[in-house]
This record gives C-alpha cells, structure tokens and sequence, in this order.
C-alpha cells in the first residue's frame, strides 16, 4: 500500500493513500507552538523530493488582530490582503500595495513599501515571487497566482495569489492588481459607501476683529466621506491659502479686511461659503493727557478728547507709573490720588468701546510731578500758668496752660530757624531757652532705594566683566592647532598647553580597504562607499577623507569627528564609527554605510507630483512616504540626540542633510564635525554657519547648548513634514536676524497636524530653558506613532502645492 508522508525536518507524520479523499490530504496539528513552524513537504513514500509539494507554516506570537509584548493591543484593519505584525502593529502588505492599512494599490509592474521598486520584465512581475517580513511569508505579486507565479488572476478576483474576491458593488469593476474600481458617487474598497457631497455648517457671513491682534476662525462642515482637517481651506482675497479647521491669522492688520472663503473638497464634491472679514481699530488717545493741577499727594488730570479708532468711547482708564519704583497704580477718576509727594510719574490713558476686544492700546505718556510736602507743623506743650512766649519782636503771655503751635512754611531746600522761649511763673523772665532747628527736604524713599539698586547692579556688572575678561585671555592662551595621528592614536590640542592623552580609534589597514564610487562631495572633503574588511569580516562602509586644500580649521573639525565618534560609542541611531586609517599622511574615517543616503535628498526624492504626476494623481498622494514613516524618521532623529545629549555633546549643526538613512529606513545622526563635548559651547572664531538651522543665542551670541539643539530639532522637523523645504525660503540672512527676536516663526505646513507644529513652536521658544529636553520630544513623537494617526496628510488635496526648495540659500 502507498503512503503520503508530511515531513517537517526529517520525519512528521504518514497516512495510507487510501486514507486520501477528493485528492486532497489533511494535516491537523493540536496545540501549535514555536516548534510546529517551519517547512513541510508531502509526497509519496520513496518519490523523490523533486516530486513533493512544499508549504511553509507560520507560527504568529499573538492570535489574529493582536500585537504587542503582551498581545493585548489591537491592530489595525489591514486591507487587500495584508497581515497584522504581532511585534509592532504595522500592516505588512502584501506586493502591489503600500500605506499604513495597505489601502493603496501600485501601479501595475510596481512593488516596495513606497511602491518605489519595479519589476524589469516585459510582463510586469509575472513569474516573480516575494518573501516579505513574517508573520506575511512569500506570495505572488498582485494580480498573479499559480505554482511559479505565471497565471493572471481569474475574472472577480485579485491581489496576491489572486486570494481576494472583489465582490464589487453599484457598477463597480474589478481590476486584478488593485481590486474595485467605483463608479462616480461610490467609495470603499466593494463599492459599498455612497459619497454625499460636503457642506459648510453654521458660520456667520459677517466677521468683526481687531486691528494686530490675533482672530481665529472655525470651519465646520459635514458630508460622505467625513471631511478631515486637512481637506479644508480658508481663502482670503489674495488667495493665500491656509491649512487647518481653526485657522488663526496671527496678526491683523487693515489688508485683511474683505471677502474670504471657507471651501471644503472630498471625494463627494465640494462646497464654500463666503463671509466678509472687517478689521476694527480700538479707540486710543492720540495726545497725551495734560496736568490741570497738583498738590503733593494727588494730580488732576485733563480729559482726554482726540482719539483715533472706533467709537463710541465708554470709559477712559488713566494709568500712572512711579518712575523710581515701577508701581501701577489704577483709576477710573480724572483725580489720581493718594500718590507721594515730590515723585515724578509716568501717566497715560487708555480708552475703551464696547464689545469684547474694545480696550484700546495706551495713548501717549506725560510726566508729571506731585508737589512738595505740606508745611512743617512745630507743637510744644507748656505746662503751668501764666506762660509766656517770647520770640524777638513779640511776646505773648498765656493766662492757662494751653497747647502752643506754630506754623512756618519751609522751603525745598535748606533752612533754619532761631527761636527764644522764656518760661516764668512770675513777672520777668526766669529762664531762656534758645532753640535752634535745621529742617531739610528728605531725601523720598524712592530715591535711596534706586541709588541702592543701581550701586548693587553697578558692582556686579563690572565683577562679571573682569572676570570674562580674565577667561578670554587665559583660552587665548592656545595659540597654534597640533594635529598628530599616529597608527591607532590622535592627538587634538593647542600649543602652549600640556599634550592630553592620545585618544585611541580602530585602526584600519590600508590593504583592507577597496574604495568603490565617490558618493558625497563638498568644497573640502569627499566620502567614497568602499568594502572593506576588519576582524576578517567584509562590510560595505563610507569613507570620509579631506581634500588636498583643506584648511586647518578643516583639519581640526575632521579630527574632532574622529573624537567625537570614538567617545560616543555605538547606538542605533547615530553613524557608527568602524575605524581609522592614516596613509601618507592623511587620515581616513570609516563609517557604516546608509545605502538611501541623506535625509534631505530621500524626503526631495519622495516628492512623487514631481517625479511621478501620473502615479501620484492616480493614487492622490503627494509622496512615496508614510505619515508613519515620516514621524519615525523624527522619533529617530530625538532618541538619538537624547543619547548625544546625555552623553553631553553639542552637534551644532543638526539638520536634514546630516541625517543618514539606513537599513530598514532608520534614521541616523551623522557629520560631527562640529560637535562638541561641553555643556555650553561659546564659537570665538569666524566660520562657515547653518544660520537657517540656529539658535537666536547661536546667533547673537555664539552660545551653543543642548537647547540650541532643540531648536535646529525643531527645523528639522519642519523639513521632513515639508518633504525637504528650505527653511524660511525667500528670506535672507539678514532678514532673519532682523524677524527672529521679534516673534518670526516659519508657518505651518498645509499638511502638518496641529500637534506636530506645536512641537515646532515649543522648539523654537525665545527662553532656551523653556524648550522641551530631547527626552521630552522622544516621548511626544513616540506617542504620535503609537496613536497611528495621520500626523502627516501626504494625501493630494486641491491647489496643492511643495514647500518650495532654494539650494543658494541653503548654503547662505
């Protein structure tokens, strides 16, 4: 009798062929593991194995629909055939397709996860079979099936291995490589959603706000598909365009005034309604309130009765500042009392209208002075009877005891006063008693506490002058750069100072090392892929080696690469050091090798409108990237500058063009060159600088910390939404020095979630210490991508356009 033998490593499992029904045999396995994975094979007992049949079983950690070490998340609703990954909850798709659900078909002849990659034959990817990350497996490419991947899909069905039915509903067509192609006013992969055309809800067709100040305005609407935020736009006069359903116009001014519109575009159509815009001028003075009178304790002030801006005018608020100690004092009166005598203050009024927003700005300021303090009032108290008084020129007798007062009016400044008293108890004098009294003008208390303040900030200022004149003459004391490199050793230092310890890299043999293509070139150093070979393993690498005029600050900075790399160790999220090389006198730097190169180039590339119309219109997308994968790239971006920074190291030069792309699409940091291992960094010599990518302390002061980091970090990430923009395109440098300090921040991108750009803004604070910490900005992105939202709309929607690209600037 025959048998059918399944076998799994060298023997499984046998049932007598009689056993088989329908020509088909059944392998039931109880209880599956980790141990029950792997190739199985059935054929005839003694066949050849040219004549088995072969099945590869996959063993997934979690059941169906769950991922996570504890497999207690649940994944995400793959489309057209693709498989839930148990590890990180990503949908791998199936050959044909791309997206974070798999819901976007390639172009036939089109595979990879951006659908970037094409098969070469003549018949597209007939014939062809593609192994993809487990738990997927292998499959034929959409569209075909069959044992060697040759047979197009039978009618009404579709995908890989032609496993998918189309099932295609109201007079949709099935198409074998992408499924279900829907009639006008149809959606849904069968067809099966009607669109309904969208509609704007509820906004009122008169707006009113203030000039300079910031105004939000709502579009709300509805509609089959929903509208997302990102489908929405808000047009002004000019047509600007304006990304978001908030929209906020940071400052108005009197151009905005006009007709605007809110539109919103779906599948199902589109609508708009049009609204009119007026800017109002709050009232303010346009004179400064003028002094009717003084006394030393209070000031009358004139109303104010020219004003430009809107009316009518329903209270004026007169605000005085004491010009000695900043105090506010608040009143509603003309009357402005209750101050302090002899002090000057600084006075303006301030008017209001009605409705909200109606208090205007402060008007022009006078100064005005309260007046000297009242007279001095000298009391004695002369007790007895019969007192007299005498004084030279006058004597007054009192009959009783009685309370005597004299008052004297003092001038500002000094005087004095003799005065003779005689008491007696009988006729004639018995005593005299001669007084003299100074009284002067006080100094006010304000006074004595500014000259106090002033004396205090005086000593400690010129205290932090001497001693940063002290530090700049003891760091001038290096004179000449020493670059010493022998096998293995490098030493970095100045002259006269004491040599420090050679630091100590991998070393390289020169044979060991084959140089392929020149992959990267600037003005004074090149990189060349190579293969070479340490600790008898071959890799491929990417050489960095400086050109024959390089300068010596060149020099410096490329060995201080070296230093930086040695020191920081291996992390996988940085370019990773595999070693040196000196030949004939130059230094030579191997680094693992990204083969999708740098950062910037890869987000340009990704711009498909520009590479690929048809392809991008024909899947309404603007980009081969993901949302998902651009946020990963910036989640990468952060762990790495979090290491960097915890290890207490500047970059300082932190930008698209210095992030690497490596295996797996992982983002590296790369060329440091300009790093530094300090906590606060200050530049004392002239050099070339990324000002798009710095600071505003970078800036104006040459003052580099892990915060100045954290601002270029924000830059960065404005790159990777705008798929490789220059930043602040069409400003100049000096432009930007001017804008910076005065509140200028790059726009939102038209397709950035508000989230994301408010991590933009945190980057980019005044106050270094308000940026958020690298660890901070780690977490943010990482719960970004957990959520699986669309953080990042690459989607085509109406009037779309890219972040536009300056190559000069960048440079500048």
């Amino acid at each position: 009798m025959s048998h059918l033998q399944f076998v799994l490593g060298n023997y499984y499992y046998m049932t007598p062929i009689a056993d088989v029904q329908n020509c088909t045999a059944v392998l039931v396995l109880m209880k599956v593991d980790e141990n029950n994975a792997g190739i199985y094979s059935v054929s005839y007992v003694g066949d050849s194995a040219l004549y088995s049949a072969w099945i590869r079983l996959i063993v997934r950690e979690c059941p169906k629909n769950k991922w996570g070490s504890d497999c207690d998340k649940d994944c995400s609703d793959c489309l057209n055939g693709g498989v839930c990954h148990d590890k990180d909850g990503d949908c791998v798709c199936p050959p044909g397709f791309m997206g974070m659900r798999c819901e976007t078909a390639c172009r036939e002849g089109m595979f990879g996860r951006n659908c970037q990659e094409s098969c070469k034959s003549e018949n597209g990817c007939q014939g062809l079979s593609f192994c993809l990350t487990d738990p997927y497996g292998c499959s034929c490419a959409s569209g075909w099936h069959g044992d060697r991947c040759r047979k197009p899909c039978l009618e009404g069905m579709y995908g890989a291995d032609c496993l998918l039915s189309c099932n295609c509903k109201n007079k949709g067509k099935c198409n074998r490589f992408s499924g279900c192609q829907c009639a006008t006013g149809w959606r849904g992969q069968y067809c099966e959603k009607s669109d309904r055309a969208p509609e704007i809800l509820d906004m009122a067709s008169n707006l009113e706000g203030n000039l300079n100040s910031s105004h939000k305005i709502t579009c709300s609407a509805t509609g089959l598909p929903l509208p997302s935020h990102m489908s929405i736009e808000l047009l002004e006069k000019r047509n600007v365009y304006k990304m978001k359903t908030h929209f906020e116009i940071p400052r108005l001014s009197a151009e905005h005034n006009g007709l605007w519109e809110c539109r919103v575009s779906t599948n199902g159509g589109q609508d708009s309604f049009k609204f009119t815009l007026t800017v109002k001028e709050p009232p303010y003075p346009t004179t400064a309130p003028k002094l009717l009178s003084r006394s030393s304790k209070q000031l009358v002030v004139k109303p104010v009765d020219t004003y430009a801006g809107d009316s009518p005018i329903i209270s004026t608020n007169h605000t005085i500042y004491n010009l000695f100690l900043n105090e506010v004092y608040g009143s509603d009166q003309i009357t402005l009392s209750n101050l302090k005598p002899s002090t000057r203050y600084h006075v303006r009024v301030q008017l209001t209208r009605p409705r909200d927003g109606g208090e205007g700005p402060l008007g022009p300021e006078a100064i005005m002075e309260t007046d000297c303090p009242g007279e001095n009032q000298l009391t004695w108290l002369c007790q007895g009877s019969g007192v007299s008084l005498y004084k030279p020129g006058h004597v007054e007798t009192v009959s009783d005891q009685r309370e005597m007062c004299k008052r004297q009016k003092i001038k500002p400044k000094y005087s004095k006063m003799r005065f003779k008293y005689c008491f007696s108890y009988q006729p004639g004098f018995s005593s005299y008693i001669p007084t003299t009294q100074q009284v002067e003008r006080p100094m006010a208390e304000d006074h004595q506490l500014l000259w106090a303040v002033v004396g205090s900030v005086a000593v400690t200022c010129v205290t932090i002058l001497l001693a940063l004149l002290i530090l700049f003459y003891i760091r001038k004391s290096g004179e000449e750069t020493i670059l010493q490199f022998n096998s293995g050793t490098l030493t970095l230092t100045r002259r006269p100072k004491p040599s420090p310890e050679p630091l100590t890299y991998p070393i390289l043999e020169w044979e060991d090392i084959k140089f392929e293509d020149v992959i990267g070139e600037g003005n004074f150093g090149q990189v060349i892929k190579a293969m070479v070979k340490k600790d008898g393993i071959k890799m491929s690498a990417a050489i960095k080696m400086l050109k024959e005029f390089a300068s010596e600050n060149d020099h410096r900075d490329f060995a201080g690469e070296l230093e930086v790399l040695c020191k920081l160790g291996q992390h996988p999220n940085i370019i990773n050091l595999i070693g040196a090389c000196e030949n004939r006198g130059y230094l030579y730097i191997a680094i693992e090798y990204a083969p999708y190169g740098n950062l910037l180039d890869f987000l340009r590339k990704s711009r498909v409108l520009e590479t690929d119309p048809a392809f991008a219109k024909e899947h309404g997308t603007a980009s081969t990237l993901t949302s998902q994968q651009l946020l990963q790239f910036a989640a990468d971006v952060a762990t790495g500058m979090h290491y960097l920074s915890d290890k207490q190291f500047i970059h300082r030069d932190l930008a698209a063009r210095n992030v690497l792309v490596g295996e797996s699409l992982v983002a590296k940091i790369a060329d440091f060159g300009l790093s530094r291992g300090e906590e606060v960094y200050v530049k004392k010599t002239m050099g070339r600088l990324p000002v798009r990518w710095m600071a505003m302390e970078s800036l104006n002061y040459s003052v580099y910390t892990t915060k100045s980091d954290v601002w270029s970090f924000g830059v960065l990430l404005w790159e990777i939404v705008s798929l490789g923009g220059t930043p602040y395109c069409g400003m100049t440098c000096a432009e930007l020095y001017e804008k910076l300090p005065q509140g200028y921040r790059m726009e939102q991108p038209r397709n950035c979630d508000d989230e994301v750009y408010e991590l933009m803004r945190q980057c980019w604070r005044d106050r270094p210490y308000e940026r958020p910490p690298f660890s901070q900005i780690s977490v943010q992105l990482n719960r970004m991508q957990e959520a699986r939202k669309a953080y990042v709309n690459m989607a085509l929607f109406e009037n779309f356009t890219y972040a536009g690209i300056d190559a000069t600037a960048e440079e500048a």
